[in-house]
This record gives structure tokens, sequence and C-alpha cells, in this order.
């Protein structure tokens, strides 16, 4: 006689239980710390819209026209927005601050400032320095603006 079997298990069932548990606990923590996520995002954000500044001054090498990069905090919210002086320019991105601070070579953006910087025709900054941001919060993340332009992230420090 053949018995056909129509349900699962009490083992079987335990163990989904148990495996949904730990799939769970290990999903919740990547979202457990938002301000983290924030510094993430905002420290990629920089780092690409820094990049795409000097790729724009690169390309306009024979104007003399500059393009810049502003860093505003206003009320929770870190803006990035680039300036080319005689052209279009690209929409401003935002990500929220969640609380963390935003440091520019040492010196904290409190709500209301802003930081520029520019890229000359030749894709350098025009000041000539290097520049330290820092995204503080549960972690602390780095980005390095160096004289010649280029824009990267600071495992441990910037040069």
């Amino acid at each position: 006689m053949n018995r056909q079997q129509l349900g699962f298990t009490l083992v079987e069932l335990v163990m989904v239980v148990v495996l949904l548990g730990l799939l769970s606990f290990g999903g919740v923590s990547l979202f457990a710390s938002r301000s983290e996520y924030s510094n993430f995002i905002a420290k990629d954000l920089l780092i690409s819209q820094a990049l795409l500044a000097q790729q724009i001054a690169l390309g306009k090498s024979n104007t003399l026209n500059t393009t810049s990069l502003t860093i505003s905090n206003a009320s929770d919210v870190w803006s990035f927005n680039i300036q080319k002086a005689g052209g279009t320019n690209p929409p401003s991105v935002s990500v929220e601050s969640d609380g963390n601070v935003l440091q520019v070579d040492g010196v904290t953006l409190n709500s209301g400032g802003s930081q520029t910087f520019t890229w000359t025709g030749g894709a350098a900054l025009s000041d000539g320095n290097d520049h330290v941001i820092r995204f503080v919060g549960d972690r602390t993340f780095l980005v390095c603006l160096s004289s010649q332009g280029y824009a990267y992230e600071g495992n441990g420090g910037c040069p």
C-alpha cells in the first residue's frame, strides 16, 4: 500500500523557522546603523562628484572657465553641487547627514556652512593644496582631494 505524504514534518518546520531567524538577523545588521550608512553614501557621492568636476574641467582645458564643487550643510542634509562657468550645470546631489559631522581639513562644516573646491582648466585644484574631508559618525570615512585634482577614499589617512 502506497502512502502519500501530504505535509511537512515537525523537524522540517523547525529548521525553516531557525533558518529564517538566522537570515533575518543577518539582514537587520546591515541596516542597524543608519548613521554609518549615511556616511558611506555621502563619501561615495563626494568622490563621484569630485571626479565629475575634474572631468568637466579637463574637458574644458582650452578655456579659462573654471569648474567648482561646493559642499554645503543645510539642516541635516549635505549637498554636493558642481558649477561650471559658461555651461549647463549638472543637478545637485544630496544625502541626509543623520546627525553625523562633516569636517573639511579638520574644521567642522556647521549647518548653513559650505566649502568650495575649484578645478583649473588643467584639472588640478586651483589652490594647489591637498584636502581631507571626514564624515564622522559611528564610523569615520575619509575622502582625499589631491592638489592634482584627484578624489579617492583615504583608508587610514590621506598623504
